[in-house]
């Protein structure tokens, strides 16, 4: 499926490209792709998603994050972004608004110019990809600019010697634009977007560690928010707060047997059985 350039007589072997650091590079590029089941996934949405992976007008392999965090907590709110808005929203932090559609769609507006309907295509534990459809109208652009984009989250869990999880992450993004849009989007918007993408996506990780804490620590605290998410269906409320009071007594469970770790929380008051579609059942 991936195109891969042949390195057969190479006179040294590529050099490693560091997790560490943002890439753009053709390597990283066809390492994404290639991490992508497409093989469990039904036609319509090989088609939809090769037709961008295949010839993007921007590709950016973000920074590798760790982050403390409960696994399930971690799936739970990758697959419901809507709960982490609305968080940011009740803080006061972000514009930004999420509209869920269905199980597996929901509409997104960053507030800043940017609208987009996105679907949770293929999902598992370790991996999650995301197929978005939009357009930016803002000031970056002197028209309105239409794309199509396709986001790869690979998601390893590690437990430490303290006991905890802690799970390494890393998003793929490729996007794929209007023709005309193409080269002020690749020589004149990545420069200036791709590092803020970055650290949104650090923040954002450790924020999901954040809570996670909080929901240890104050797991009624965090019960008590989960009620105050309006924007949010009252089912995945439910869940957010059951998932906080399952984590608050593993936690106490583990400080029972002489493995917490005290402190205090950092956040104030403060499992998808069906197939998402376009993902093929076993």
């Amino acid at each position: 499926m991936a195109m891969i350039a042949s390195t057969a007589v190479a006179p040294t072997a590529a050099r490693a490209e560091s997790p560490l650091v943002a890439s753009t590079s053709r390597q990283s590029r066809e390492d994404a792709v290639r991490s992508i089941p497409f093989d469990k996934l039904d036609e319509k949405s090989r088609s939809k998603l090769w037709d961008v992976v295949s010839d993007p007008s921007v590709f950016r392999r973000m920074p590798t994050q760790m982050v403390d965090c409960d696994p399930d907590l971690f799936v739970f709110l990758v697959r419901h972004p809507e709960v982490v808005v609305n968080v940011w929203d009740l803080m006061g932090v972000t514009t930004a608004r999420i509209k869920r559609v269905d199980p597996f769609r929901f509409d997104a507006d960053d507030g800043a110019g940017t609208a987009s309907r996105v679907e949770l295509v293929y999902g598992d534990a370790n991996t999650h990809v995301l197929y978005a459809e939009g357009k930016y109208d803002g000031p970056l652009a002197a028209r309105a600019i239409n794309g199509r984009c396709v986001i790869v989250l690979r998601s390893e869990y590690m437990l430490g010697d303290d006991e905890r999880t802690y799970v390494t992450t890393r998003l793929d993004v490729f996007l794929r634009v209007d023709r005309f849009a193409a080269e002020l989007v690749a020589k004149t918007l990545q420069p200036l977007v791709g590092k803020t993408a970055d650290q949104n996506f650090a923040e954002s990780t450790q924020f999901l560690g954040r809570l996670s804490r909080a929901a240890e620590r104050n797991s009624a605290g965090v019960q008590r928010m989960a009620s105050k998410l309006t924007r949010v269906d009252p089912s995945v409320r439910a869940e957010f707060a059951q998932l906080a009071a399952t984590i608050n007594h593993q936690a106490v469970l583990r400080s029972a047997s002489g493995e917490g770790d005290g402190g205090e929380a950092s956040l104030e008051e403060t499992d998808i059985a069906s197939t998402p579609r376009g993902q093929k059942n076993d």
